[in-house]
Formats: C-alpha cells, sequence, structure tokens
C-alpha cells in the first residue's frame, strides 16, 4: 500500500495541509479537508520536484532501422523547370477552388497536382479523394489527410485530404491544403521511390517535402 504524502501549501494567505491524491507533470492534486486543489510543485513543502517524464523505448528490427536511415539521408531531386510551371498553374487554381468552395474543382486540381509530381518522379498513379470534414483525434487534435495502402480495391494506394476543418467547417487554407497534400504523397514517394516498408517521419522526409511544397506554394505568396 502506498503511504499517504503530506503536504503544505499556501493559498489566499493562508496555509493549508492536505494529502497527495496525484502527481502531475506540472501540478500535483492536494486533498485537503474541505477541497481538492492543483498546487504547483513550486509551492510545496517539503519541496518537491515533478517526475521525469518517461523515455519511449522501441525494439527496432534490422529493416526498420535500415528504412529509418534510408529515410533520414535521402535527398530528392529538385523539380524540373516545366514540370514546376505546370504543378503551379494546378496549386493556383486548386487555392480558388478552396476560396470558392468548389468540391469538384478541389478534387480535380489536387488529382491533376499529384498526377504531376509521380510522372515527373516516375512513380506509380495515385488517386486523391478530397471533401468532407476533418476528424478529432482522441487527444483534440485533428486528422488533416491519411495515405491509405489497406482496404478496399478502389482506394488501396490513395489519399484522402479533407478540404473543411471539423470544428467550424470552414474550407482549409490553400497553404495547409497543399502542405497536407505533398505531406501524404511523402509517403508515397518513400514506398515506391526509396523502397521502404516502413515511412517514418524523419527530418530527411520533412526535407523532401519542404523542397516540393517551397517551389509549389510560390504562387500562393
Amino acid at each position: 500500500m502506498n503511504e499517504i504524502q503530506i503536504v503544505s501549501f499556501p493559498y489566499k494567505g493562508e496555509i493549508l495541509h492536505g494529502s497527495i491524491v496525484r502527481k502531475n507533470k506540472k501540478t500535483v492534486t492536494v486533498k485537503t479537508e474541505s477541497h481538492t486543489f492543483r498546487v504547483p510543485y513550486s509551492l510545496l513543502t517539503p519541496t518537491m520536484k515533478p517526475p521525469k517524464p518517461k523515455t519511449k523505448t522501441r525494439n527496432w528490427s534490422a529493416s526498420q532501422a535500415k528504412d529509418y536511415k534510408k529515410s533520414l539521408e535521402t535527398t530528392i531531386n529538385s523539380l524540373p523547370r516545366g514540370s514546376a510551371k505546370v504543378l503551379q498553374v494546378a496549386v493556383k487554381f486548386l487555392a480558388e477552388a478552396l476560396n470558392n468552395g468548389d468540391e469538384e474543382a478541389i478534387n480535380n486540381y489536387a488529382n491533376e497536382t499529384l498526377a504531376e509530381l509521380n510522372r515527373t518522379y516516375k512513380l506509380p498513379s495515385l488517386r486523391v479523394y478530397t471533401g468532407g470534414k476533418r476528424r478529432l483525434t482522441r487527444r483534440g487534435g485533428q486528422y488533416y489527410g491519411v495515405y491509405k495502402t489497406r482496404g478496399e480495391e478502389d482506394q488501396r494506394h490513395s489519399i484522402s485530404v479533407y478540404s473543411r476543418t471539423a470544428k467550424t467547417k470552414k474550407y482549409v487554407a490553400p497553404k495547409t491544403f497543399l502542405r497536407t497534400l505533398i505531406h501524404e504523397w511523402g509517403h508515397h514517394y518513400d514506398k515506391y521511390k526509396l523502397k521502404l516498408t516502413h515511412t517514418y517521419h524523419t527530418r530527411g522526409f520533412y526535407d523532401r517535402l519542404n523542397a516540393i511544397y517551397l517551389k509549389l506554394k510560390e504562387p500562393l505568396e
């Protein structure tokens, strides 16, 4: 059985005493005779320090470690000038479609953008599904998009990007939508160009995405 810890802390000019119920990252939950308080560690007597964050450990397989290293160290070839111009035109029309709330046009130009990227980098074709509002995560965040490699045959190896926000249901800002689209395409690139079984969010992954995104977003500046 855990030993009850008694602590003191100042509150509105008084010194209160109570027992520790729970230790959190930044505060301690203390129960007094009348109320329960969340008290910063710095106010406690005797002085206490917050618990050290738990370090995540992962047992890497040889193939996972190899994929991670390759993802981390591999760069991407720059977009040829001709392809960059074609892509920037598609991105410009995609932005207009988002600003106008034109779902059909959003889907068409999102597919045109990735079709040109796949042609440029010699990757398999990839269908993009757009529309709908973002789903909320358990922690209160939002799913922006997803790269699918399983499921029904017509949606396998496809990308879904939500065109509206979860709470306000407003259309996503063009730059945000474009970054999500390129992010999910990055997993497709890693899978087929780098031949990775596991695609990780390494620094190399984001460097490759930024090299494409920064070029494509120029018409949106």
